[in-house]
């Protein structure tokens, strides 16, 4: 097998896994507890994630995670006072919807790209620097406002 199908195969997979796991914390009750314990954990896993996907600077966290996992296709406009971030489509939402309709984005998606934009600015942006407009689970496009 080629390595581009490999690599497709293997995101596609990890992805239906994610969405069956999330579904699955929805149907045990503690989709809300586990997402929770998660955010408590991002600040920790961010600055090694950021250096094992070579990330720099805000906009690298969307461009190297759509790149590494072809979930979502971010697209980032620099703005006058920070940076807008939206993606029309996204593999894991749309999986999670047709095994059950758990939302994903936070606990799998969000949270963890905010640690990663809190640690590549040394805290410079923080969490309440960051506004979610809407996400794919309920919207047209996942869309993000970063103030900096």
């Amino acid at each position: 097998m080629e390595t581009e199908k490999k690599l497709a195969l293997m995101q596609n997979t990890y992805a239906a896994a994610l969405a069956e796991t999330v579904n699955t914390y929805e149907k045990l009750k503690v989709l809300d507890y586990v997402v929770e314990k998660k955010k408590e954990r991002q600040h920790q896993t961010a600055p090694f994630i950021n250096q094992q996907l070579g990330v720099e600077k805000v906009e690298d966290v969307f461009i190297k995670l759509s790149d590494a996992f072809g979930c979502a296709n971010w697209k980032v406009e620099k703005l006058t006072d920070g940076y807008c971030a939206t993606a029309t489509m996204c593999k894991l939402c749309a999986l999670s919807k047709k095994m059950g309709g758990a939302n994903p984005c936070k606990g799998w998606c969000l949270d963890p790209m905010f640690a990663m934009i809190t640690a590549v600015t040394n805290g410079e942006i923080k969490n309440s620097d960051i506004e979610i407009i809407s996400t794919l689970m309920d919207g047209e496009s996942c869309k993000v406002i970063i103030k900096a």
